[in-house]
C-alpha cells in the first residue's frame, strides 16, 4: 500500500512539474488544464484549451520512452490520440519518434 501511495505521489508531482513546464514553454498555443502520468503504461493524458477554441480537447501520449544520455534525460514520443481526429493525425505525423530533453527539475522526479 505504501508503495502505491509513493508511486501516486511521485506521478502527481511529475504531472504538476510537466504541466507547469509545458504551459510556460508553449503558452502561445494554449494551456494544459490537467495532466495525468501513468509510469507503468508510459502514458500521459491531458486536457488542453487551445488558443481560439471554446472547448478543451482531450489528448494523450499513448506511448513514450525515457532515454538517458550522459547527464541528460530525454522523452521520446511514440504515439498520440486526441478528441480531434485532425490533431491526432498531425501529432503522429510530426512528433512520433521525436525526442525532447527533459529539464533537470522534472527529470529528478523520474
Amino acid at each position: 500500500m505504501l508503495g502505491r501511495l509513493g508511486k501516486s505521489m511521485k506521478e502527481g508531482a511529475l504531472a504538476v512539474a510537466l504541466r507547469a513546464y509545458i504551459n510556460d514553454r508553449y503558452k502561445e498555443y494554449g494551456e494544459i488544464l490537467d495532466l495525468q502520468v501513468d509510469t507503468n503504461e508510459c502514458r500521459l493524458s491531458f486536457r488542453v484549451l487551445l488558443r481560439g477554441e471554446k472547448e478543451p480537447a482531450s489528448a494523450s501520449i499513448d506511448r513514450y520512452e525515457i532515454e538517458h544520455e550522459g547527464e541528460d534525460v530525454y522523452l521520446k514520443l511514440r504515439s498520440f490520440s486526441t478528441s480531434r481526429e485532425w490533431i491526432t493525425l498531425l501529432l503522429n505525423q510530426l512528433l512520433a519518434g521525436k525526442r525532447f530533453k527533459i529539464p533537470s527539475k522534472v527529470a529528478s522526479l523520474l
